[in-house]
């Protein structure tokens, strides 16, 4: 097995950044004298990575705020692939951000680029726009999924898939249980309400007010509470002036402590939801699209939820408070109910077991898996 290799990564989301960070780590045990380059964050570059352009440039959701910088992204894009074409790679692996990744890839293969391209956490084609799970199967050469109920759906539609679950699983069981959130902020014995407004900074903008304005209502009614909000470093400006009355996470491994601790919380829609499953704590999930979007999206919709947890259970568990229903009424009366219900609070916990349960799969490490997979396809033993 020749030791020395090059593979290129394209990350777009800090989400992203933390699963090419992992499987970076992982593929070192295997390939010492790995050479990484490509597009990532702040995880990624500890590991001699140095990205080719700011991750924030690819963080773009919406199709108006994508028409909107469509010249710009185009240019990124023709960058990618250029860099991919001078570099030579041994592999390209591609972590999410589908609408960026997958015109990578397409270029690429109208370049008659021939080492193998990985995509790393399935696009929701099960939920809409299905149709790129043909340009899929023609441009990529295998996928790594996140989800267990994905392979299947995609082995059936002609793109080989390794199921291999999602990196933070180890991060989650291996939270020490000696650390405590509550003791270290000498918060013991009050209840913990968590608020991911998301990664993006037009998320956070879009999702502030409305849950500022439910929150003074929720501590109207239960006085003793305590607000907790994890957000990066460099996007903590945005949610400074509205919550002087907040404790702020901006440290990983302190996120998934207070996770093991808090008593509910109100996400945005995306990876962090799976990450409160699997922490077993009972959420409202919350999101709006601009009107153009969300109105291509609910058309094209082929699935009745949009939170992990309700897509893996196939069932309404977590409340989903979408578009006009996300507003600070809905927000607070949702949030009080988990806390006040006792019943409905162990029903919710219950399912989230149920959830944790098939998301673990009884699988081994996550990164490992994915590294493992990556190395057969570059041997030639996976395809």
């Amino acid at each position: 097995m020749k030791e020395k290799k090059s593979i290129y990564l394209v990350s777009g989301e800090p989400s992203g950044d933390f699963i090419g960070s992992e499987v970076m780590s992982e593929l070192l045990k295997i390939y010492p004298d790995a050479s990484f380059c490509g597009v990532g964050g702040q995880f990624m570059e500890g590991f001699n990575f140095k990205s080719i352009f700011p991750i924030g440039d690819l963080s773009v959701m919406g199709i108006l705020p994508v028409l909107l910088k469509i010249k710009p992204l185009l240019g990124r894009i023709n960058q990618v692939v250029n860099d991919i074409l001078n570099n030579k790679p041994d592999i390209v692996i591609l972590i999410d951000s589908p609408d960026f990744n997958h015109r990578v890839a397409n270029k690429l293969r109208k370049k008659s680029f021939k080492p193998p391209i990985v995509c790393y956490v399935a696009p929701t084609v099960w939920a809409w726009r299905e149709k790129r799970v043909t340009s899929m199967s023609r441009d990529f050469n295998h996928l790594l999924s996140i989800l267990p109920f994905e392979k299947d759906f995609f082995d059936g539609k002609g793109l080989s898939t390794t199921y291999v679950g999602h990196p933070i699983i180890p991060e989650i069981n291996k939270v020490n249980k000696k650390d405590s959130f509550k003791l270290r902020h000498n918060i013991k014995n009050n209840p913990v309400l968590v608020f991911l407004p998301g990664s993006r900074t037009s998320e956070i903008k879009r999702h502030i007010k409305p849950f500022r304005k439910a929150f003074d209502v929720i501590k109207n009614q239960i006085p003793n509470i305590v607000l907790a909000i994890p957000i990066d470093e460099k996007k903590k400006y945005l949610v400074d002036e509205f919550f002087n009355d907040a404790l702020f996470v901006t440290e990983k491994n302190k996120k998934l402590e207070l996770f093991k601790e808090a008593d509910v919380a109100c996400a945005a829609s995306g990876t962090v939801t799976l990450e409160l499953g699997l922490s077993l704590v009972p959420m409202v999930v919350i999101y709006k699209l601009d009107f153009l979007t969300w109105s291509i999206v609910s058309r094209l919709a082929k699935v009745k939820f949009v939170s992990l947890v309700n897509l893996v259970l196939n069932k309404s568990s977590v409340s989903e408070l979408l578009q006009k229903e996300r507003n600070s009424k809905n927000i607070s009366e949702s949030i009080i109910s988990l806390l006040k219900n006792k019943k409905l609070f162990l029903k919710k916990k219950k399912d989230l077991l149920e959830f944790k349960k098939i998301i673990e799969n009884n699988s081994i490490n996550p990164s490992r898996k994915a590294a493992e997979t990556i190395s057969g396809i570059i041997e030639g033993s996976v395809t």
